[in-house]
């Protein structure tokens, strides 16, 4: 069996497993969703020069708590900490939720300044997420 159709074999069968490949869609959107609200909030909240000078005016409002939650978040290390957690309960549970949360918040970590934690656990989402090929 040449590797083009046994590639193809292995499609197959996971598309034909219940719930195997739209779970694997599923989680890449979630995933693809988060990293983008992420790179809004690190760009229009945390890096905006214009958002920083009206927060130390006081000039903005409930955006300012949560832009102050996010900075402490990741100064703190409590963002890479919850990333890394979610790889943890990933590689324990093996479920597909955990994976893909694995993934999403990977994601997050990576675009909010946790970049070891976020690349990790993007890396233990991502290859927890894959089918496993069955020889046979």
């Amino acid at each position: 069996m040449s590797l083009v159709s046994r590639i193809r074999h292995v499609m197959a069968r996971q598309a034909q497993a219940p719930g195997g490949g739209r779970a694997r869609l599923a989680a890449a959107l979630v995933a693809t969703l988060a990293a983008t609200l992420a790179v809004w909030a690190r760009r229009d909240l945390v890096e905006s020069h214009a958002m920083a000078q009206a927060c130390l005016a006081g000039q903005g409002g409930a955006v300012c708590g949560a832009r102050a939650a996010l900075v402490q978040a990741f100064n703190s290390g409590l963002l890479g900490a919850l990333v890394l957690a979610a790889a943890l309960l990933a590689l324990l549970c093996r479920r597909a939720w955990t994976a893909a949360l694995c993934l999403t918040l990977g994601a997050t970590g990576l675009v909010l300044y946790s970049f070891q934690a976020g690349a990790l656990a993007l890396l233990i989402g991502a290859l927890l997420l894959l089918p496993a090929a069955r020889q046979g």
